[in-house]
């Protein structure tokens, strides 16, 4: 499959998770190839009946790798990970000289090109390799990892019934006085946003790692697992986190983050942000042609 000039050059990757919007994707692919990026696609299995025939075009685009096998992700279970694992093995093995990796949804919108963006994070690498990860001890969270949690992978979960369920099941469990699980101590259970941007060499080190196995093991009863995973594999392995450089923002009693406006994004920019998330089709449209237009 053959890539734009610009891909060959910067090694830079997107790994992008999708489930809807195939209209949108197409415009996000066109936009990130068309800045010389790599576009390794993840579309959730689930959404393949509906997305087949863009699937079937993406396929054969130049600068994109579809991964082949694609994941049921499930809100809060474990396979979001093993998605994200996924296009990270497909990245290495499609992307020789592999630079860096942009994890992105497909509601996630780079606010710098991909070139600055690479710019930023070859000046932090040269303070010492740092990748672009929210990393933090969150203890109130602290029950994801540590306790047994039901219905991870249940694609109803976050109904009420089903998250009635596994309240109770939690609670229940602290009733009964049960000692935390052994999987990780509590000073190694680390936080962070799930989206995030690495040096190849960063993922090259995870994904070669001979205990990776075993570390997929302690999450089997995980809730949330996106947010702790690859936070705490990066802190094993002594890898340095500076910060997401993302801008998401949860309203108050919320689980999922709000929309942004696209003069938000501007502002966000000027503040040094790189990527921001959540934004709609028609705001991304709107930023990028204004950004554009500000640039010419």
């Amino acid at each position: 499959m053959s890539e734009p000039a610009g891909a060959a050059a910067s090694r830079d990757v997107v790994a992008l998770m999708v489930f809807k919007q195939p209209e949108h994707v197409d415009w996000l692919l066109r936009r990130l190839t068309g800045e010389g990026g790599v576009v390794v696609l993840h579309v959730d299995r689930k959404a393949l009946p509906s997305m087949g025939s863009w699937v079937a075009g993406w396929r054969h685009r130049p600068g994109v790798h579809l991964v082949p096998d694609s994941v049921v992700v499930n809100w809060g279970g474990f396979s979001q990970v093993r998605a994200t694992l996924a296009c990270l093995t497909l990245a290495r093995q499609r992307v020789p000289g592999l630079r860096r990796v942009h994890l992105m949804s497909g509601e996630c919108l780079p606010l710098r090109p991909l070139t600055e963006i690479a710019a930023v994070m070859d000046r932090l690498s040269r303070a010492g390799e740092s990748d672009l990860i929210e990393s933090k001890r969150r203890p109130a969270v602290d029950w994801r990892v540590n306790r047994f949690n039901i219905l991870g992978e249940h694609p109803r979960n976050r109904e009420p019934a089903f998250d009635a369920a596994f309240v109770r099941f939690r609670k229940l469990q602290q009733r009964l006085g049960l000692p935390p699980r052994r999987n990780f101590a509590a000073n190694e259970i680390l936080f962070g946003g799930q989206w995030w941007s690495m040096h190849g060499s960063s993922v090259q080190r995870l994904l070669g790692w001979p205990g990776l196995s075993d570390f997929v093991q302690h999450f089997r009863w995980t809730r949330c697992a996106d947010e702790h995973f690859f936070q705490m594999l990066h802190h094993r392995l002594g890898l340095r986190a500076v910060g997401s450089q993302r801008f998401c923002d949860f309203p108050a009693g919320q689980s999922s983050p709000r929309y942004l406006p696209p003069g938000e994004l501007h502002r966000l920019r000027e503040r040094g942000v790189l990527f921001a998330r959540k934004v709609t089709p028609e705001v991304a449209r709107q930023y990028v042609a204004e950004a554009d237009g500000a640039g010419a």
